[in-house]
């Protein structure tokens, strides 16, 4: 079991470097990078420790097919990933549709994000789609096309659709690898 968390805790480091490190893909806004290095040092490291945990959750899951109603590795949702990474790593019980998900908790600014962070978008005409703000103008949820992953926020198709965001009880929780 001990071979199994260090891999994991491996994995999980790669992934952060990946994700920091992916040239225009990652600190391409420089006004983000200036704000989260300007970000007192306790409120940064706790950052800090919810973004491993969500990217720990994103390594045990990454490219895990869509499927509408789904609710485990052989296919998922998203408010069904969403509902389940807030149990697993934060302990947080979340209603289980996108639509009643997007009452909790406090409307926050996009200037204002964190790692953790909900984030909601109308992809329909009735649809919504949620997902969680992992950093660095990032989220990870579940696509239709690719599974789950991590998409930029910034990007044209997500800036058009995007609804708010909403922070939920994280910054109480301690986040559990």
């Amino acid at each position: 079991m001990t071979g199994v968390t260090s891999f994991n805790k491996v994995k999980s480091s790669f992934l952060v470097l990946l994700v920091a490190l992916w040239p225009g893909y990652a600190w391409s806004d420089s006004a983000a990078l200036n704000s989260l290095l300007t970000q007192p040092e306790i409120e940064q490291s706790y950052s800090n420790e919810i973004q491993n945990a969500l990217l720990v959750h994103y390594s045990n899951w990454a490219g895990t097919r869509h499927k509408l109603g789904g609710t485990g590795a052989n296919g998922v949702d998203c408010s069904s990933f969403i509902q389940t990474l807030f149990q697993d790593k934060f302990q947080l019980q979340l209603p289980r549709s996108s639509r009643e998900q997007m009452t909790m908790g406090e409307r926050v600014d996009v200037s204002d994000l964190r790692s953790g962070d909900l984030l909601f978008f109308r992809t329909g005409p009735t649809r919504r789609h949620v997902g969680v703000y992992v950093g660095n103008n990032q989220f990870m949820h579940v696509s239709t096309r690719a599974g789950v992953e991590i998409a930029k926020l910034l990007s044209p198709y997500w800036q058009r659709h995007f609804i708010t965001a909403r922070r939920v009880g994280v910054l109480g929780a301690t986040p559990s690898n």
